[in-house]
Parts: structure tokens; C-alpha cells; sequence
């Protein structure tokens, strides 16, 4: 079916009648957005985490993640730390992922969930039964407001066996119905010295503990965009130390503050398999033209990771008709890409919900979701051996 030539009702019945898979594989969700918020109230609670609000409704209504309160990037990232004060230390870190993995299998393929991401009794079109969670070990260790600079009141060793075990006890007590990956995020927002020692953790881990996928680049683009030579090579030696095994993965192009040319710098240099909302290079060819950013994804075959909510809510797109192009425009120059929830429980959306609102807006077909699905089962850092 064509996006233009069904009205809602039609598209309504369509939506009904796709064949879905029973399974399905996401690969862009951040921990400290994937724990209900109903759940992270709870453990605010039992861990006596002060500056909670007046109350519950109050709580909610601050970490909720909505358009009125948000217009740009910077804007959509300030809750996190609070948030990830909040998940700080091997225990909360351990039951926070727990609480992940068990959100995405059970709501996952649900279109709706309670005010503050409670459960829902409907039926799921499909299981999340594969997922790569991400998230700074270094920001849970109860330093986030000083972004690394100061090694915290945690250890962040801790934190990571807390995390991988927290997966391979999910994986025991579900039998083995889904399977999980961890994926550490450097930031932008902290220090060399930082990244280097989390570089240094996650090499380590990762040689003893297979649950650890992949890594990548997060933070606003505003505080280090990596036009600067000298920032990007420093990236680059962050990333190598964390080592070649490991999957790669980044946050670039999804605000003004990466140009195209630093976009596509920063792919050959950091030499991803996957990026996440490369938005500049979309924009740069429907608005001028430009194609240089698509065509260093076609030629890398780089998937990319798209993440319709918090695309529109940062103001990355504006409208799900763009959105639409967007897509459009990947499959004009054959780049394969996936859809995620990206922080599904500050944006109280689920994977079906996020594919829900763009298919009924004529943003994608059936064709495009199923094959956004095979793509995700396919470009999984959960393949590696």
C-alpha cells in the first residue's frame, strides 16, 4: 500500500492485518530511559533520593518527556540526571536493568501503557524478546552532576558486573525467551581523562564478559560537537582503547550543532556499523541537495538507528509527514535502518506505539516496518560471537 492513497479508517483495518513477527530485536534503548517511571519513583523511595517533587503526580509530570516542555536536545537530556542519580550504585543499576529487560519483553509489542508506563492487559502484536540496552557507568556511580570528573561514590567496576549480571540472570529466569547486550556510552559531556578510564573498564570487562556488545558516543552536541580535530582524534583514541571487538555505534548529526562535514568526519574516523539519528545528513540532501552524508553511510553500509518520538520531541523533525521522507529518502539510497523506542519510559511509548503513530500517518508502509525489523535481527551487536 502506497502512503498516499488510504485515508485513517483504511490505514485503521491495514494496521490490523500486517503480518508480524512473534519476535523482535531493538537495538536503541537507554537504560536510564527504560525503567517505568512509576518503577524509578519506587526506588527513589526505598534509596531515600532527595528533590523527588511534591509527590507522586508531581514526579511523574517533571520526568515525563513531552513536547511542551522540550524544544531542542539539550533540553530533552536535562532529566538525566536526576534520573541516573537515581539508578546510581551497583544495586540500583542491577534492578534498573532487570526492570529493562522485563518492560521491553512484556509492553514492547503493546501500543499503550499506563500514565507512567504502567502495564497494559492487551495483547502484544509482537515480543521484544532481543535487546541492547546502553547506558554510562560512569554517570551511575553518583557523580553525574560533576560528568565524570570525580570518580563518585560508587565503583564503577561494580556497576558493570552489577549490569552483566543483571542480563544473564534476566536471560536464566526468562529460559533463555529473550536475550540481552550491554552497550557503554562515552560521553560528550565529560572529560578526556574519564572516557579514558571507562575505555579502560570496558576493555577489560569485555574480555570476560560476553553480555558486553558494543560501545558509543551520547551527550549533547552542544558542549563537544567534535569539529575541533584535536576533540575528534581524541574520540577516535578513546574508542580503540575500548577495543576492536567490540561493536560500534554513535550519537552524531541529530542537532545544528554537527555540520555536515563534521558529520562525515566523525564516521570516518570513529568508524561506526550503526549511527544513530543522523538527521544532518538527511536534512542536508532534502534541503540542498547535498548527498556527501548518505553516501559515506551507503558506501560504509551503516544502519541507521531511528527513533521517531524523541526525534520529533528535540525538534530533530518536525512533523511525521518529514519523517516519512525520511525514510523515503534511506530507501532512495538503499541504507538500511531500524526504528527503537530510544527512552521509552520518559516518552511513555513502546516500539509498537512508535510504528503505530508513523504508520497511521502514512510515514512508512508494512513493507518498510517488517523491513526495518529484519534489518534489527540482522545489524544486532547480539550476533557477534
Amino acid at each position: 500500500m502506497l502512503k498516499s492513497d488510504a485515508n485513517t479508517e483504511t490505514l485503521q483495518s491495514a494496521w490490523k492485518e500486517i503480518a508480524w513477527p512473534s519476535h523482535a530485536t531493538e537495538l536503541h534503548v537507554h537504560l536510564g530511559g527504560s525503567v517505568p517511571l512509576y518503577r524509578l519513583w519506587e526506588i527513589a523511595i526505598t534509596r531515600g533520593i532527595r528533590g523527588l517533587g511534591d509527590g507522586y503526580e508531581d514526579f511523574i509530570a517533571a520526568l515525563k518527556r513531552d513536547e511542551q516542555k522540550i524544544s531542542s536536545l539539550d533540553e530533552y537530556l536535562e532529566i538525566y540526571d536526576r534520573v541516573e542519580l537515581i539508578q546510581s550504585g551497583p544495586d540500583a543499576v542491577r534492578e534498573s536493568v532487570i526492570i529493562a529487560v522485563h518492560r521491553a519483553y512484556m509492553d514492547g509489542g503493546t501500543v499503550t501503557t499506563g500514565q507512567g508506563g504502567e502495564p497494559t492487559l492487551n495483547e502484544p502484536l509482537f515480543t521484544v524478546s532481543r535487546i541492547e540496552l546502553r547506558f554510562n557507568p560512569m554517570k551511575r556511580t553518583g557523580a553525574v552532576f560533576l560528568k565524570g570528573e570525580h570518580a563518585g561514590l560508587y565503583d564503577v567496576d561494580r556497576v558493570i558486573r552489577a549490569a552483566a549480571t543483571a542480563i544473564a540472570d534476566c536471560q536464566l529466569g526468562f529460559k533463555n525467551k529473550i536475550q540481552g547486550g550491554l552497550l557503554f556510552c562515552f560521553g560528550r559531556d565529560m572529560t578526556y581523562e574519564a572516557n579514558r578510564i571507562l575505555a579502560e573498564k570496558v576493555r577489560a570487562w569485555s574480555e570476560t564478559e560476553p553480555i558486553i556488545r558494543g560501545i558509543d558516543l551520547a551527550g549533547p552536541e552542544s558542549v563537544n560537537p567534535l569539529s575541533d580535530p584535536t576533540e575528534l582524534k581524541k574520540m577516535r583514541e578513546i574508542f580503540d582503547i575500548a577495543g576492536p571487538a567490540l561493536g560500534r555505534t554513535i550519537h552524531v548529526g541529530e542537532t545544528p550543532h554537527v555540520d555536515i562535514q563534521t558529520f562525515i568526519k566523525t564516521i570516518e574516523m570513529l568508524e561506526p556499523q550503526r549511527v544513530a539519528h543522523p538527521i544532518v545528513a538527511l536534512r542536508s540532501y532534502l534541503e540542498d541537495g547535498n548527498k556527501d552524508g548518505l553516501t559515506v553511510m551507503k558506501e560504509r553500509d551503516i544502519v541507521c538507528e531511528l527513533c521517531v518520538h524523541s526525534n520529533m520531541l528535540t525538534g530533530a523533525v518536525a512533523s511525521l509527514e518529514e519523517y516519512g521522507r525520511i525514510v523515503d529518502v534511506l530507501d532512495e539510497f538503499q541504507i538500511p535502518y531500524t526504528f527503537s523506542t530510544d527512552a521509552p519510559s520518559l516518552q511513555v511509548t513502546t516500539l509498537a506505539s512508535e510504528l503505530y503513530h508513523l504508520f497511521i500517518n502514512r510515514g512508512i508502509t508494512e513493507e518498510q516496518i517488517l523491513r526495518s525489523f529484519a534489518v534489527a535481527e540482522k545489524a544486532s551487536f547480539l550476533n557477534q560471537p
